[in-house]
């Protein structure tokens, strides 16, 4: 078995990109699109893909990619692959430590070629032995590969919801190796030895395979049929029309609503105009009484200055306190000027005023008038508004979302007809070649029977896994069978596929991990690491076939974490998720948290450097 190291991607003029592992859990999570997923495409990559898939902008500047591994005695290999493709170059020694092109080596092997190729030397590092595995009923035989054992290693986030095998992946011509595969993990056997039965005729071989082709096409057409079959009433076409209705009448509303809306913000501005007159009309009101005040304080003073002028003309004539001299008009200590002066001077002043506060009166008088004209504009803009508002509310909106979900009913069932109506063509195409290929050698060809899959070893197998759904709190016995027929387990009574997504995510993942104990616990092929992305998928149980996307049971969530601080460390579990673990199991294991554009300065960003 080995265990993946380091993943680094290089360039020129850029930091490396690069992630670190080490023996038994790891967590790789964070935000979406900062590159976890694309952790598992460079694994594939390196292990011999054509291409890398999907190739992230934020890598554009990277040229190569190197996957460090290391072995049970400590070993350590370093691949190496150029990103636009090509062969590959191993290397001894850490990433770091590389100096030189390295031993080349190719992705894969081609026809009866022998050359040195991904497969050759993991199986040597990772300690696996070089299996030979029947690759058709008929008993032809071809050489297992790394890329055989993918979908029971490197798991990505579409195949970890599929409702295909875990173990036989997308599937397609090379299903047979990989059951083949799936047994020789089971028992450490493959099928070196097995003779082939004999060709009578090129020809007729050719018309078995197309034979077995089409049947094993049209297995699942005729199955999606009987599940959904179309009602005589039902068309693509009358579903096409009841669309264009509810289009038509979804725009007529979506019109009216802009016109309200077009009507509110007229309000509003009206609104906001008057009530922002009303506030100046108000605070230059509250100046004008202020000033009025003035005034009548002014006029009280003159009249104050005025009656005290008469009444100092009857007081009796008294000696000054300073010369003792009668104080008369001309004495030199009395105030200049004469009370008369001082009168005359005071109604002068009084009628000054007295015309300025009558102008302050007529603009106060206006500008009240003007205040309650706006006044008014403000309550039936006001009164616009709420209706305006309570017409969009009771009205528009409702006819809006019943509109919408209508049309989203019917969008989904013209794909649905549309997809029955593809099986059915297509099944009438496959049916009428499989008649033509059977007429033309007469008896169907017999298949020849092979050995199943040791039930022992599949009863050893499903008690790992059912120990392993224990320590993840299933809701549930947790009684865990396999089925042969579909290469997948059966779990309380209800097969992985029957499941929502969720739950397939679940057990998936489950099957992945205790398989891998298996193999670890009895000593028998596996590479020794398994990478799963996204199996914390949300979702509640339900009906078989029914289930909904919901919360997962808190409690099995956090079992499941849990479990991962205990992996045995003579192996390794990479977990891709975007849900973040509990600090207790993060501080525990190995783990890293990608946080995207919103992470401080002191989060990393993602797998791809911020540059």
């Amino acid at each position: 078995m080995l265990q993946l190291r380091k993943i680094v991607l290089r360039g020129e003029g850029v930091p490396d990109a690069s992630i670190s592992f080490f023996p038994g859990g790891n967590i790789v999570a964070g935000e979406s699109d900062t590159g976890k997923s694309y952790l598992l495409r460079c694994l594939d990559y390196i292990f011999g893909a054509d291409e890398m898939k999907k190739r992230i902008p934020a890598a554009e500047s990277y040229s190569k990619l190197y996957v460090q591994f290391e072995n049970k005695v400590g070993a350590v290999l370093t691949l190496e692959r150029h990103l636009s493709g090509g062969d590959l170059a191993s290397h001894t020694c850490p990433v770091e430590d590389i100096d030189g092109a390295g031993k080349s080596l190719k992705p894969k092997r081609k026809g009866k070629s022998k050359a040195r190729d991904i497969t050759e030397v993991l199986f040597q590092f990772a300690g696996l032995s070089e299996a030979v595995l029947r690759k058709n009923d008929r008993g032809e035989v071809q050489r297992l590969t790394i890329r055989q054992y993918l979908p029971v290693f490197l798991i990505d986030e579409i195949a970890i919801i599929d409702e295909k095998s875990p173990v036989l992946g997308k599937g397609g011509f090379d299903e047979t190796p990989r059951k083949r595969m799936f047994a020789h993990m089971l028992t450490g056997k493959d099928d070196i030895g097995v003779i082939a039965a004999e060709k009578s005729e090129i020809a007729q071989a050719r018309l078995v395979a197309q034979l077995g082709l089409i049947t094993g096409l049209l297995k699942p057409l005729e199955h999606r049929i009987q599940q959904s079959p179309m009602a005589d009433e039902d068309s693509i076409e009358k579903v096409e029309f009841a669309i264009a209705q509810l289009s038509a009448s979804h725009f007529e509303i979506t019109g009216e609503r802009a016109k309200l809306q077009a009507e509110r913000t007229e309000n509003t501005r009206t609104l906001n105009r008057a009530q922002s007159q009303v506030v100046a009309a108000d605070e230059l009101l509250a100046r004008y009484h202020l000033l009025e005040d003035r005034y009548n304080s002014d006029l009280q003073r003159l009249d104050f200055v005025t009656e005290g002028a008469h009444f100092f003309n009857g007081l009796q004539e008294v000696n000054c306190p300073l010369c003792e001299q009668p104080m008369t008009s001309d004495h030199v200590h009395t105030t200049q000027g004469s009370v008369k002066t001082i009168c005359e001077a005071a109604r002068a002043e009084a009628s000054k005023i007295l015309g300025q506060r009558g102008d302050l009166a007529l603009a106060i008088k206006r500008l009240e008038n003007i205040r309650s004209t706006r006044l008014s504009e403000v309550i039936s803009s006001r009164d616009a508004l709420a209706l305006t508002d309570q017409r969009t509310m009771d009205v528009i909106s409702p006819a809006l979302q019943d509109a919408a979900q209508r049309l989203e009913v019917l969008v989904a069932r013209r794909i649905e007809l549309e997809r029955l109506k593809a099986d059915e063509d297509q099944a009438d195409t496959l049916r009428l070649k499989k008649d033509e290929i059977e007429r033309m050698f007469g008896d169907k060809p017999s298949k020849s029977t092979w050995e199943a899959l040791p039930s022992k070893a599949l009863r050893a197998l499903c008690k790992e896994i059912e120990t392993v759904l224990t320590e993840w709190e299933w809701k549930g016995e947790g009684c865990v069978e396999f089925d042969q027929k579909e290469f997948d387990i059966i779990v309380d009574g209800q097969s992985r596929q029957s499941h929502g997504k969720g739950v397939r995510a679940v057990l998936h993942t489950a099957f992945t991990i205790g398989l891998l104990r298996f193999c670890r616990i009895n000593n028998l092929p596996h590479p020794g690491v398994v990478v799963i992305d996204s199996p914390l998928t949300s979702y509640k149980k339900g009906k078989p076939g029914g289930a909904k996307d919901g919360p997962i049971d808190a409690g099995m969530e956090a079992a499941f974490w849990r479990s991962l601080t205990a992996i045995d460390p003579g192996v390794q579990v990479i977990i891709v998720e975007n849900k973040e673990p509990p600090a207790t199991v993060a501080n525990d294991l190995t783990y890293y948290w990608f946080a995207g554009d919103t992470g401080s300065s002191n989060d990393r960003k993602g797998f791809i450097p911020v540059v």
